[in-house]
């Protein structure tokens, strides 16, 4: 058994940073200048939005994703909530996005975007970003993997594949 993955502080401080840069810039207002009704509103809806992305962030700081000869398994904070497992005999799809942060998707590298490597069997998703210490090793046995098993791989996949250099 591989020892658990987890996201890096490094991944993880800009959700922190924008999450309390967002509460504190949404809440200072309602404190301090006593806005109007309307506006109050608008800021008190801000604060509410910024602190679900602070739990987001939270969340992804507490996960830890296993991996072992048997399958994959994502334990969250809340066992049972945010966790899942497949194994390996169940997977019925493997699939590689690519999300870019630019208009030009000509040079996709992970320098312009980040990836999503999406999991799953018959009753289970599981979704991990590519912020994910270890992400392409990850990747890398999940398709082994799936290809040991007979799972098709579809063409943006292959193509993302490579990208990580891990095309067949």
């Amino acid at each position: 058994m591989n020892p658990p993955l987890r996201y890096s502080w490094r991944a993880l401080l800009p959700g922190y940073a924008g999450s309390a840069s967002g509460l504190a810039l949404s809440l200072a207002p309602l404190a301090w200048v006593h806005p109007a009704g309307p506006v109050a509103w608008v800021l008190a809806a801000a604060a509410a939005l910024f602190l679900v992305y602070f739990g987001r962030t939270v969340c992804r700081q507490l996960t830890q994703i296993e991996l072992d000869e048997v399958g994959i398994r994502v334990r969250g904070p809340a066992v049972g909530l945010l966790s899942a497992a497949i194994q390996w005999e169940h997977l019925r799809s493997l699939r590689l996005d690519y999300y870019s942060t630019r208009r030009d998707h000509e040079g996709r590298t992970m320098d312009g975007g980040w990836m999503q490597l999406r999991l799953r069997d018959t009753q289970h998703t599981i979704r991990i970003d590519s912020e994910l210490e270890g992400f392409v090793d990850l990747v890398g046995i999940a398709v082994r993997e799936a290809r040991r098993r007979g799972t098709d791989l579809d063409e943006r996949t292959r193509a993302n594949l490579g990208v990580l250099g891990l095309a067949e």
